[in-house]
C-alpha cells in the first residue's frame, strides 16, 4: 500500500512539473537596427555621394538623423515610427532612388532595414 501511495506520488510530481514547464522557450529577439552598423552603409554605399558632404542634391542630407529630419527641398526625408509615410522609403520603394545610372537599386534585404529602423523611430544610436 505504501508502495502504491509513493508511486502515485511521484507520478503525480512529475505531472504537475511538467504542467508547470512552459510550452517553448521565448525566441530571442532579432537585434535592434543600428544606425551606425546597419543603416548608415546603406546610405554610403547608395545614396551619400549625391546627398552628402560634397554635394546636397535637393538640398537633401542623409548622413545624419538630424538631417534626414530636415529634409530638402521636398520635405523631410524620413517619419520616425511611419516607415510607409517617409519620403526615402518611398523613392526607394519606386525605384526613383537610387537613380540607376549613378548607383546599384537598394535591395529587397537593405529597404528592410531601412523600414524596420525607421519604424523604431530612427534612433542615432
Amino acid at each position: 500500500m505504501r508502495l502504491l501511495v509513493l508511486l502515485c506520488m511521484v507520478v503525480g510530481f512529475g505531472w504537475s512539473a511538467l504542467a508547470a514547464a512552459p510550452e517553448s522557450p521565448a525566441q530571442p529577439k532579432a537585434p535592434a537596427v543600428d544606425f551606425k552598423r546597419d543603416v548608415l552603409p546603406i546610405l554610403e554605399a547608395k545614396c551619400i555621394d549625391c546627398h552628402g558632404a560634397k554635394e546636397k542634391k535637393g538640398k537633401l542630407d542623409l548622413r545624419t538623423r538630424a538631417a534626414m529630419l530636415q529634409g530638402g527641398n521636398t520635405g523631410a526625408a524620413i517619419e520616425p515610427g511611419k516607415p510607409d509615410k517617409s519620403l526615402l522609403i518611398e523613392l526607394i520603394h519606386f525605384n526613383e532612388m537610387p537613380p540607376k545610372k549613378t548607383k546599384p537599386r537598394v535591395t529587397a534585404d537593405e529597404l528592410q532595414i531601412l523600414k524596420a529602423w525607421i519604424a523604431a523611430g530612427a534612433p542615432e544610436k
